[in-house]
């Protein structure tokens, strides 16, 4: 079995469709850190971080309308063992002015193949 460290990141949008990263097909991961930045200078972030544990389908809440105060980093350090073909989400919420957030997100990741 080989090891790589990766990372994954994105720009976060409002929409539950995207992926921050997805286990490969042959083998598993595990997201040793999770670092989700709020830029905005004004307004507090909020996201949710969900993962699949069934290869992609079923979502579970690692957590909820998390906060992120403005211009500060939100960091989750413990591990999330991710099988073949889960999926990492972290989906931000709209702004309280309906404004769209300014959120990033990065995943320090170990895949095993």
């Amino acid at each position: 079995m080989a090891s790589t460290f990766k990372n994954a990141g994105a720009t976060l949008t409002t929409t539950d469709s995207g992926a921050l990263y997805t286990a490969p097909g042959s083998g598993q991961a595990v997201i040793h850190a999770l670092y989700i930045t709020n830029k905005s200078e004004a307004n507090n972030g909020f996201v949710d971080v969900k993962v699949t544990t069934d290869g992609g389908s079923t979502f579970f809440h690692i957590g909820k309308s998390l906060k992120i105060e403005p211009e500060n980093t939100l960091m989750i350090d413990k591990p999330i063992n991710m099988e073949s073909n889960d999926v990492l989400r972290v989906v931000a919420e709209l702004n309280p002015d309906s404004s769209t957030p300014d959120i990033e997100a990065v995943a320090a990741i170990l895949e095993v193949t």
